[in-house]
C-alpha cells in the first residue's frame, strides 16, 4: 500500500493565512496552475495586474512553505503546491472567516465550543492567554459570524463556525502525492511466468488481476529538462464485485529528472490523477483535437508486496505481443534518500529473479518503447 502524508492542521493553517493576507493569493495560484511551464515575476505582475512587491512578497512566502519552485528563472507549482491547489479549489474561504481564524488560538476556542456551550472562565483555562488576547479573539470570532455569545454570558459556535472547522479538518486530511518514484521494468519469456511468480509469492500481501487500457495522449515538451504527458487509463477487474468496479483515470505526469541507481531508475517528478466517470472522456478529448497517440491494452496482475513495493505483472494484447511477459516494480518516496533506500530493496528483487528466470531490462516506458520498436517479441 503506497503511503501517503497528509496535509495536515498546522500546514493549511499556514496557507489559509497566506491566503488572507494576500488578496490575489487565489488569482496567483490559478495562473500558476493553469501555465505549468511557469511564469517569471514580471509575467505574474502583467497578468494579475499586481504590485511587484506584492508579487515579490507572496512568492517568498510561499517558496518557504514548498509550495512553488524556480526553474529557469521562473516560478512554477511544485508537487505540494499543486495538492495544495486542489484542496482548496474545493473549499470556500469567507474573507472574513479567513481574518478571523487567522488570530492564535482561534481554533482552539472553535474546537472547545464545538463540544457545547462554554463560559469565559472555561475558555481562558482551556487557552492560557491574556484576558485581553481572550477579548480579542472572540470579539473577531463573533464580528465573522463563527461564534455567538448567549444571554447567560456563555458562548457557542454557529453553524457557520462548524463548517469551517469541518472544512479545515476535511483539508488537513487530505494528501500529499509523492515527488520521487522507483522503478525498474523487464521483461521474460511467457513460459517462465510461473517461476517468476513462484519468486516473489513469499512477498504478496495482496492482488488483484485487471483488464487496463492506456491512452497516451499529445506529448509535449515545455522545456529540456521537463517531459510531461497526459493519460487516460481505464481498468476492469477481471473478478467483478460491488467493491471494486471499473475505474476510469486521467494522469498528468511531468518528469523533471531520471537517475540510474543499479537496475532501476529514480524519478523526480509531478503527477496529478482526477478520477472521471464515463469513458465517455476519450471522444470528448477527441473532440477537443487532443492527439491520442497510442492505445496499449493488457491484462495486468497487480501485486502489493512488503515494504511498499507494487509489482505489476502485464501481458499486453494490443499492440498484438507474443510469448512476453512485461514486469514493472516500483514504488514512492519523498526525497532523493528515501529513494535510494527503495532502489536498493528492487534491485535485491531483481537480483533474486536474475538468478532464476532470463530477463531483458527496459529502459522505457511501454509507450516509448512501442513507438520506437524496441518491444518485439521474445526470441
Amino acid at each position: 500500500m503506497r503511503e501517503l502524508r497528509r496535509i495536515g492542521e498546522d500546514k493549511i493553517l499556514q496557507i489559509l493565512d497566506v491566503k488572507a493576507s494576500f488578496p490575489v493569493f487565489d488569482d496567483f495560484m490559478h495562473i500558476l496552475y493553469m501555465r505549468r511551464e511557469g511564469l517569471s515575476t514580471k509575467e505574474i505582475c502583467s497578468i494579475l495586474h499586481a504590485d511587484y512587491n506584492q508579487i515579490y512578497r507572496l512568492i517568498s512566502k510561499l517558496i518557504h512553505l514548498e509550495i512553488l519552485k524556480e526553474k529557469q528563472n521562473k516560478f512554477i507549482l511544485s508537487q505540494k503546491g499543486i495538492d495544495i491547489y486542489k484542496c482548496l479549489s474545493n473549499s470556500d474561504f469567507d474573507a472574513s472567516f479567513l481574518n478571523a481564524i487567522r488570530k492564535k488560538h482561534s481554533i482552539t476556542i472553535l474546537k472547545m465550543l464545538e463540544n457545547g456551550k462554554r463560559s469565559w472562565k472555561d475558555l481562558y483555562r482551556g487557552t492560557r492567554i491574556s484576558q485581553s488576547s481572550m477579548k480579542n479573539v472572540l470579539d473577531a470570532l463573533i464580528d465573522a459570524g463563527l461564534v455567538v455569545r448567549e444571554k447567560q454570558g456563555e458562548y457557542s459556535i454557529t453553524d457557520d463556525g462548524r463548517s469551517i472547522l469541518n472544512a479545515i479538518k476535511r483539508m488537513s486530511d487530505m494528501h500529499f502525492t509523492p515527488g520521487f518514484e522507483i522503478q525498474a521494468k523487464f521483461s521474460v519469456n511467457l513460459s517462465d511466468f510461473s517461476r517468476l511468480y513462484d519468486i516473489i509469492s513469499d512477498m504478496i500481501e495482496a492482488e488483484e488481476d485487471v483488464r487496463q487500457s492506456d491512452y497516451y495522449i499529445r506529448p509535449v515538451r515545455w522545456y529540456d529538462t521537463s517531459y510531461t504527458y497526459l493519460r487516460y487509463r481505464e481498468e476492469i477487474p477481471l473478478k467483478h464485485s460491488l467493491k471494486r468496479t471499473p475505474s476510469h483515470i486521467l494522469t498528468w505526469t511531468r518528469l523533471i529528472d531520471k537517475r540510474k541507481y543499479g537496475n532501476v531508475w529514480i524519478l523526480n517528478r509531478e503527477r496529478e490523477e482526477m478520477n472521471v466517470e464515463h469513458p465517455s472522456i476519450v471522444f470528448f478529448l477527441e473532440f477537443l483535437n487532443a492527439e491520442l497517440e497510442k492505445k496499449i491494452v493488457k491484462r495486468r496482475k497487480k501485486i502489493e508486496a512488503e515494504e511498499a513495493i507494487m509489482i505489476n505483472i502485464d501481458n499486453i494484447e494490443e499492440p498484438h505481443i507474443r510469448d512476453v511477459t512485461f514486469v514493472e516494480i516500483k514504488a514512492n518516496a519523498w526525497d532523493y534518500d528515501e529513494s535510494v533506500g527503495k532502489a536498493e530493496v528492487i534491485n535485491q528483487i531483481m537480483s533474486d529473479i536474475s538468478e532464476k528466470v532470463r530477463t531483458k531490462s527496459m529502459s522505457k516506458s511501454y509507450f516509448e518503447a512501442i513507438q520506437s520498436g524496441i518491444i518485439t517479441s521474445y526470441r
